[in-house]
């Protein structure tokens, strides 16, 4: 059966206490019961000193021995008996020789008699002149009895009373304890999709609920960043996919309403060919990105030289630059630098990078690429003398979808995701990217990946 934390708190709480209060009384009775035991001892050696210090008892020891027999019974209760050095009884109370005692056994010891009374039993040797004398003492206990009785009693009313004080008191500890972490509960009910502006209520931010709260604050405003950055890249791959869409349907009802030449046929295929390609890349590009963030493992990583992969790239893209009038150049680095990584995915880095370049660099500009090794880091960079980036967009053109140009980046057959995939990428292989720009100046991408063995 489930019960509340509440209610755990009080009965934990309550078994707590009851454990220190019932160990607390045991403690408190036998101390009691071992101090009246004290006590009757103590009288006895007050007796043993009287008759020790008495020196009448080495001249007439038996004399003495009955007036202290007497003296014991009459004014301290005491039953005693003093024998000689043959054991023989020089007085003994009538108490002591009627239950057949005799001072043998040197020693104190706690006896009851047939009566049910409890003494405390006292033998010690005397010294009296040139003769050792055995004094016997029988201290009664009946008080200390009575009173370690009363403790007794004393103890049985008081501790279950203290249990069920202690009890309510554990359950009024525990509701106030409880009651903030009913009202973080409440709270958090509230909190939905649609309210993730809501936040916890933190008294104390010392404490472990108040870190708690805290906490899941935390949470909820990383929540909220997700589920704003998940709506707008919602929107926005929705928006990049309705275009090339309504491109391909306004083509082909132009085509449907009249009778095309077959080089009008042939221009419209091509547009339609163009939109779909451009959704394919878009596609891709999602598809990546979603990968990456799902956190799907990648292919095993090899050694590759990011010198040897950017020249490929260079290579490849060189037909494209010159097309532009664009001049790219590609720096040797010495000594080679190499890292451990995806070839494939590493190769989608450089050529996203130099084909942003090259895109948004002026006929008659140039694209420099080079990579060098500092301190255990592979730093790949591409330069170009572009039209820069304004200072103000320069900490968005990592996210998704976004562009600084919108109008041109669309007629260039941008979709907004080269840098977040390259991004993406560096940061799956341990790196980091950074962005500087200028404008009319230029700009300078940087891709720091941890160097490995060269290939």
């Amino acid at each position: 059966m489930t019960r509340s934390i509440r209610w755990r708190l009080t009965v934990w709480n309550a078994v707590g206490v009851a454990v220190v209060l019932v160990g607390f009384a045991a403690l408190v009775y036998w101390l009691a019961g071992r101090a009246f035991r004290q006590h009757a001892d103590r009288t006895a050696d007050t007796g043993f000193r009287l008759v020790e210090t008495d020196p009448r008892v080495a001249t007439k020891p038996v004399e003495r021995a009955k007036y202290w027999v007497r003296e014991f019974d009459e004014h301290m209760g005491v039953r005693a008996a003093v024998y000689g050095p043959d054991g023989a009884a020089l007085a003994a109370h009538p108490g002591v020789t009627g239950r057949g005692l005799n001072a043998e056994v040197v020693g104190r010891r706690s006896e009851t008699d047939p009566e049910g009374q409890r003494w405390r039993l006292a033998v010690e040797s005397v010294r009296a002149g040139d003769q050792e004398l055995r004094v016997l003492l029988m201290v009664p206990l009946r008080d200390q009895d009575a009173d370690l009785a009363a403790l007794g009693r004393a103890m049985l009313i008081a501790v279950p009373i203290g249990l069920v004080a202690t009890a309510g008191l554990a359950y009024l500890l525990a509701r106030g304890a409880v009651a903030p972490v009913e009202q973080l509960r409440k709270t958090t009910e509230r909190i939905t999709a649609d309210r993730l502006h809501e936040r916890l209520p933190v008294r104390n931010p010392d404490d472990e609920l108040g870190q708690l709260a805290g906490t899941v604050n935390t949470m909820i405003g990383r929540l909220e960043r997700s589920f704003a950055e998940i709506k707008r890249f919602t929107a926005d791959a929705s928006h990049e996919l309705r275009t090339p869409l309504t491109a391909i349907r306004t083509v082909a009802e132009v085509a449907l309403a009249g009778t095309p030449t077959a080089d009008e046929l042939r221009d419209i295929i091509e547009s339609v060919l163009e939109e779909c390609g451009r959704m394919a890349r878009l596609t891709e590009q999602l598809l990546a990105l979603a990968r990456d963030d799902a956190g799907v493992v990648p292919r095993p990583l090899e050694r590759l030289s990011v010198a040897a992969l950017a020249r490929e790239v260079v290579d490849t893209m060189r037909p494209l630059a010159d097309a532009k009038g664009v001049t790219i150049t590609f720096a040797e680095p010495a000594p080679p630098a190499g890292v451990r990584g995806d070839p494939i995915r590493l190769r989608q880095v450089v050529v996203n990078l130099i084909d942003n370049a090259i895109k948004y660099t002026p006929p008659g500009g140039s694209v420099r690429v080079g990579t060098a090794e500092a301190d255990g880091t592979v730093r790949l960079t591409v330069v170009d003398t572009g039209e820069g980036i304004a200072a103000e967009h320069l900490p968005r053109v990592f996210d998704r979808f976004y562009r600084v140009d919108k109008a041109r980046s669309r007629e260039q057959g941008g979709t907004g995701l080269g840098l977040s995939i390259v991004q993406s990428i560096a940061t799956a292989h341990g790196g980091t990217v950074s962005l500087t720009s200028t404008v009319g100046v230029g700009t300078e991408a940087a891709v720091s990946l941890p160097a490995g063995p060269p290939a």
